[in-house]
């Protein structure tokens, strides 16, 4: 499941930088839709991910990490979870037209106030660069410890 939601956000948030530049142009379109489909389909995805994790067993953190900093990294894991959900919800409450997800079912726009939609659409930018710094520091912290040849991190990508 982490490996699934981490692919979904990382390309959905890569993409949607890059719909900056493709505006106006015939690719727009087909990866703005695309864009919302792959962020629709993460809030469930995401969802299971939340929930599952509270009944299967966790897999420890390696001993060598203290536990003050254990604890710290839990709460950035929280506040991680916290700016996901932020990003994906309001991504969708900022829909200004409904779309085809994956070109195949009709979802209306769900608000249709412009000064809400417009809300959102800051709230969601904000929160889209919060989760790339997120996104940037976590895959940092698991390149610092693959390089010091901490390979048993990895096992807690579950």
């Amino acid at each position: 499941m982490h490996w699934l939601v981490a692919i979904i956000i990382i390309y959905a948030t890569c993409m949607g930088y890059l719909l900056h530049a493709l505006e106006g142009t015939a690719w727009f379109d087909f990866f703005s839709e695309l864009n919302m489909s792959l962020g629709t389909l993460a809030l469930p995805v995401m969802l299971v991910r939340f929930i599952w994790r509270f009944f299967r067993p966790s897999v420890a953190m390696p001993d060598y990490i203290s536990p003050r900093k254990k604890q710290m990294i839990a709460l950035i894991h929280e506040v991680f979870y916290l700016v996901i959900f932020l990003v994906l919800i309001s991504g969708f409450l900022m829909l200004t037209k409904g779309f085809y997800l994956f070109w195949i079912l009709y979802i209306p726009q769900p608000v249709t106030t412009p000064e809400v939609n417009d809300f959102f659409f800051k709230i969601h930018r904000i929160g889209c660069i919060t989760l790339g710094i997120f996104m940037i520091a976590h895959i940092g912290a698991v390149f610092n410890y693959l390089r010091q040849g901490k390979k048993e991190i990895l096992k807690k990508m579950t």
